[in-house]
């Protein structure tokens, strides 16, 4: 054990250690980092393990560790189709109603399959019962996480971004939408050549202009998050044809009565009444029945994809899942396998806000719990991408001796950078995690250091 200027440290190579910590972008970082060999549980490198830091989404470590652990891996989403009053001579004299339970797989283009598909199925059931009509509502029950929809924690230019979706109840699409520009001479005015898909009674204020080819995306949209009417502002490359921004569509629960309102037309059923969801008709069904139940694949599938591609709508859907479970505290919940529950300051699930806090040793200490658990064949240790290889970090240890050799998890928010992950080397597993706040700098300067400091010690 040795002191540097950023703490105590230990490392049973202390040269890689020490000279990480004494990176000018570190001068004023705070720095929280622990490995752990797993066959014998010795550390083997650490530095303020127990500080607790801002994690990025490396929170997303327990969302989805927490989920396979409470939920298992045959877990499904279920959102039911079904119906009140009565069917007769192919009428339903009644409404119909579409009932979530969280679902963030509903049409996603992440998960294989058709985006409409489940839509399909909604019809094919219908059709089954004999429904060719229906007198009353097309009704849907998105009332399961409440309306609050973004967390109050989570900063302000992140609102209303595809990255930072309104989280209710039901969810279709990944939640959104396409906005598609072109772009002319710098300092002009971007034209708005289409927004896919079509949300009934959107209105964009368009106040984006082009600037230098190669500058990058600076456009923003600004509104509340349930709100229709948004702005957008902001710069995006000159002279470009088909640009996309991607947004967050404000009423999820709206938009998907709507759509299959619509959808259900096209195809043959007529419908007397309109399409609305429990927020606005404050009513749940007395005595429905169910016409089919459309499952979201496995867990393993939906965990993959948010540790993998970093998915924040995916994560935080999984979140507010685990917190409707009964007596779930999820501090509590690790305490009692051993953890220190004391050390997680957690306020979402996808780690996209910056007051969440978390240390070193607690983020060890689930992957050691997975790792036992499941082993390396195990959902939650095939669910992080490989380095060099894979989802985000693909670019991280290309071309170096740990190159495929580490399964990890990043994160990156303002001023934050956290890779947690396992190693496997020379026939041993190792467990770490990285976090580091407020460096300075280039962030590719501070992912070169992280780097090297990996391959020293492993």
């Amino acid at each position: 054990m040795f002191i540097v200027s950023t703490g105590i440290i230990y490392a049973q190579n202390p040269t890689a250690l020490e000279e990480f910590l004494q990176k000018t972008c570190l001068t004023h970082a705070a720095v929280s980092f622990k490995a752990v060999n797993l066959s014998n549980g010795k550390t083997i490198a650490s530095c303020n393990e127990k500080m607790a830091v801002t994690p990025a989404s490396n929170m997303k470590i327990v969302t989805t560790a927490t989920a396979l652990d409470t939920l298992g891996d045959g877990f499904r989403f279920q959102t039911a189709l079904s119906y009140d009053g009565t069917i007769k001579n192919s009428v339903l004299e009644g409404n119909l109603y579409l009932k979530g339970s969280g679902d963030p797989t509903l049409g996603s283009e992440f998960m294989i399959g058709d985006k409409e598909g489940f839509l399909r199925d909604c019809l094919a059931a219908l059709r089954k019962a004999g429904i060719k009509s229906i007198e009353g509502n097309i009704v849907v029950l998105d009332q399961l996480f409440g309306y609050e929809g973004v967390s109050p924690t989570w900063v302000l230019e992140d609102i209303n971004s595809y990255y930072a979706p309104g989280i209710y109840g039901v969810s279709v699409f990944d939640n959104t939408y396409r906005i598609y520009l072109q772009s002319y001479k710098p300092g002009t005015r971007v034209k708005i050549r289409s927004i896919s898909p079509e949300i009934p009674g959107l209105k964009l204020t368009n106040e984006l202009k082009a600037t230098r080819s190669g500058s990058g995306d600076g456009s923003r949209i600004g509104g509340l998050s349930s709100s229709f009417e948004k702005r957008l502002y902001g710069t995006i490359p000159a002279n470009r044809s088909n640009y996309v921004i991607k947004g967050s569509i404000p009423d999820p629960g709206l938009f998907l009565a709507n759509y299959l309102y619509n959808f259900l037309e096209n195809n043959s059923i007529t419908i007397k009444g309109k399409a609305t969801t429990f927020r606005y008709a404050h009513k749940l069904p007395e005595k429905d029945q169910v016409i089919t139940i459309i499952q979201s694949p496995r867990l393993p599938a939906i965990v993959r994809e948010t540790n993998v591609e970093s998915n924040n709508h995916y994560a935080e859907h999984l979140y507010q899942k685990l917190l409707t479970l009964d007596s779930l505290n999820i501090p509590n919940y690790w305490a009692r396998r051993g953890l220190d529950g004391s050390s997680l300051l957690m306020v979402d699930g996808s780690g996209l806000s910056p007051t969440d806090a978390v240390t070193a040793d607690f983020l060890t200490g689930i992957l050691t719990y997975m790792y036992k658990k499941e082993g390396p064949l195990g959902a939650f240790y095939q669910s992080l991408p490989i380095a060099g290889q894979e989802g985000t970090v693909s670019t991280f240890l290309k071309k170096t001796p740990l190159e495929g050799k580490v399964h990890l998890k990043s994160g990156a928010i303002a001023h934050v950078q956290s890779y947690s992950g396992y190693v496997e080397k020379e026939g041993e597993r190792y467990v770490f995690s990285l976090i580091v706040n407020n460096f300075s700098g280039k962030r590719t300067d501070l992912r070169k250091a992280m780097e090297e400091l990996l391959i020293g010690l492993f």
